[in-house]
């Protein structure tokens, strides 16, 4: 009877953790937001108006929503730049990444596990795409050929951090994410953040 209770405080607890790191991914809406939407439709309905169906942003905070709340959250988001990695190594400030997973506690590892995992599941396709050039033609595409089969096909990858981007390597058909170490240096320090 023991053991049943201890699987079944183990397994609880684990769901608990499991919900608690999707939670913490996701994000959840600042109950004081909640709030002063919920006063902005109760002070409508009591002055005898329908509640607003959806607020209108300036021009401005629709191209950047991010900026309104000063969250800079890439989970979710795309993008389609791909730099020729053989001319962005030229920089000593550019290295390729690793694609380990990093951090000294369960956040930061979370963090580091969703863009390691968001840019290798993301990328897979044109990864085939590009295999599948080398076996009808005998070569892996140029840089310029990579860029068209990605903007003809509507291909986008995982946002990465700022300081990180994709690369294409023409000679080996890679898709890699290299990491700015400058751009990565200057970003930790505004933000008071040691690196790691």
């Amino acid at each position: 009877m023991k053991e049943i209770v201890d699987k079944m405080s183990y397994l609880m607890s684990a769901n608990v953790v499991c919900l608690f790191l999707a939670v913490s991914l996701l994000g959840c809406t600042d109950p004081s937001e909640i709030a002063k939407e919920q006063n902005a439709v109760q002070g409508d309905q009591e002055q005898g108006g329908e509640a607003p169906q959806k607020q209108v942003m300036p021009a401005a905070e629709q191209q950047n929503p991010a900026k309104k709340d000063g969250k800079k959250s890439i989970i979710g988001k795309t993008t389609a730049v791909v730099v020729n990695a053989k001319e962005a190594l030229k920089n000593p400030d550019i290295k390729v990444v690793d694609g380990k997973i990093k951090g000294i506690d369960p956040f930061s590892q979370a963090g580091s596990a969703y863009v390691v995992m968001a840019s290798k599941v993301s990328t897979l396709g044109m990864q085939q795409a590009i295999k599948h050039h080398k076996i009808l033609n005998d070569k892996f595409p140029s840089y310029d050929e990579y860029m068209k089969m990605m903007k003809e096909n509507r291909v986008e990858f995982a946002q990465l951090p700022p300081y990180k981007l994709y690369g294409y390597d023409a000679e080996t058909g890679t898709i890699m994410v290299l990491q700015d170490n400058k751009k990565k240096a200057e970003l930790y320090k505004e933000a008071g953040i040691p690196l790691d």
